[in-house]
């Protein structure tokens, strides 16, 4: 089933710009840190809106002309580059430089993200998809570079990831066989090395909801919605 995520605020890539928060706790010297950015803090969220909508498929043009802004700017935010030339808008990778976009959306198909565009568009071209609407900056969710969380259990360490808003993990943070099957069984992905979050058309959908004060409000795992804030 194909999901629309949607928020105030889309950002594409993370790079040197990550959510406030603070970082988790690990019970593993040097403390653990979440690339980019650290972990937020527990706090309260504004449940997500399942909007079913109906109608036939249609095709994508190049449409309007998205919003990108950044926080604080003051002004109104100039007008980015069309998504495409008259194809889907999952044919090529969307416009950005890792500043959040305004307007703009993640179709998830599966365990891929199917598509990245301006809302309207593509409610129009899957106007029957779920859609899912966020507060806060949706974006890429995190790659954890550090020992996980210390907890009870296998499960909970990995789980604290999760709500952390937190996709990836390296793979030399889990030695511990037991952890590296919690972390197999939630479908977070385990890396060689560190890299970048950003949401790549035809990639996998892992994504994160944050607030403005660095609370992880939701955390979507290969396309599976595995943490909401209540």
């Amino acid at each position: 089933m194909r999901t629309l995520h949607t928020a105030p605020l889309l950002r594409l890539t993370l790079n040197d710009e990550p959510p406030p928060g603070r970082t988790i706790p690990s019970d593993e010297p040097p403390p653990g840190r979440v690339t980019p950015g650290d972990g937020p803090p527990p706090g309260r969220a504004v449940p997500a809106d399942d909007e079913p909508l109906s109608g036939r498929r249609a095709q994508v043009s190049a449409g309007s002309q998205p919003d990108r802004s950044t926080p604080g700017d003051g002004g109104s935010p100039p007008a980015g580059p069309a998504p495409g030339d008259g194809g889907p808008l999952s044919a090529g990778p969307a416009p950005g430089d890792g500043g959040p976009l305004s307007g703009w959306a993640v179709l998830v198909d599966g365990d891929r993200i199917e598509a990245v565009g301006p809302v309207g568009e593509l409610t129009q071209a899957y106007p029957t998809v779920r859609v899912r609407r966020w507060p806060g900056t949706l974006g890429p969710a995190l790659v954890h570079d550090g020992p996980l969380p210390p907890a009870p259990t296998p499960r909970e360490r990995v789980h604290a990831l999760l709500r952390s808003g937190v996709g990836a993990v390296l793979a030399a943070h889990l030695t511990d066989p037991a952890v590296r099957a919690a972390a197999a069984r939630n479908d977070v992905a385990v890396l060689d090395a560190a890299r970048p979050p950003a949401l790549t058309v035809g990639g996998r959908a892992d994504l994160a909801v944050f607030a403005d004060d660095g609370r992880c409000l939701a955390t979507v795992v290969a396309g599976r919605l595995v943490h909401r804030r209540a």
